[in-house]
């Protein structure tokens, strides 16, 4: 059995996304590209440490309401040795968000014919396709335009951003962070202290967009992974408790645990 038919279409699915907000908030809409193979609970907690930090604070300029999220499972020509194939991946990720009354799969990334696709062009994608999303913002008739995208990333990612290669090359371009950054926004999981404030200060592309860079700080930490799954399953192990029931049922009605590269 593969995915379901929501997942096999590309389009970008808009069913769960809030339609409303209080008067005087931004509409943001969270996305996690990422693996998922396979979703965790930790993936799926990550999401809600994300709206709680957005919606505790103001952000993009004034206080800002989330009014959905997407799991956007990336490409099988990324090379990640431990991906599944796509369709399975899509079919966990279904799993996981069935379950949730605001988390979305996103399958447009997973799908694309021309293979891989950079961040800064995911996040473009989404804010394109909810350009035309229509948000009433308190008594005001709905309007399009309004949405803001935000991905979600851990502290490692976010660091990696003003990373400089050997060669001199920048690992993120400066274009690449506008669209990131500038045009849209990020939440940054900081699993320990790490001083993230004292390194935007630093450096001074984050520093500019620093009302766009929201910092999540988790009161529980867990070291939940997907490799820690796979591990799990190799060794015959449960992962009940560490997978979303749905998952676990999808990975062993489908036999993933036999998958070589698991």
């Amino acid at each position: 059995m593969g995915p379901s038919p929501s997942v096999q279409c590309s389009a970008l699915p808009l069913s769960k996304l809030a339609q409303s907000v209080p008067a005087g908030h931004r509409p943001v809409v969270v996305v996690a590209p990422g693996s998922f193979s396979p979703p965790t609970l930790l993936h799926m907690r990550i999401f809600e440490e994300a709206r709680d930090a957005l919606q505790r604070a103001p952000a993009f300029g004034k206080p800002c309401t989330v009014i959905g999220g997407y799991l956007s499972p990336v490409h099988l020509a990324y090379g990640k040795k431990s991906l599944a194939p796509t369709e399975h991946r899509l079919g966990m990720v279904e799993a996981a968000a069935e379950g949730s009354d605001w988390l979305t799969v996103a399958s447009w990334e997973a799908l694309r014919e021309e293979g891989y696709t950079p961040t800064a062009q995911v996040m473009n994608h989404f804010a394109e396709e909810l350009r035309s999303f229509e948000v009433a913002v308190g008594d005001a008739a709905p309007e399009a335009g309004l949405v803001r995208v935000a991905m979600i990333c851990g502290g490692d990612v976010f660091r990696s951003f003003v990373v400089v290669k050997e060669d001199g090359e920048r690992l993120w371009s400066d274009e690449d962070l506008e669209v990131i950054l500038g045009e849209n926004g990020v939440v940054v999981i900081e699993r320990e202290a790490t001083g993230l404030e004292d390194f935007i200060e630093a450096q001074p592309i984050l520093k500019k967009h620093r009302e766009n860079i929201i910092i999540a700080r988790p009161r529980v930490f867990t070291g939940i992974s997907s490799t820690a799954i796979r591990q799990h399953l190799a060794a015959g192990e449960s992962i009940r408790y560490l997978v979303p029931d749905a998952v676990r049922a999808y990975i062993y009605e489908h036999q993933l645990e036999k998958l070589p590269n698991w």
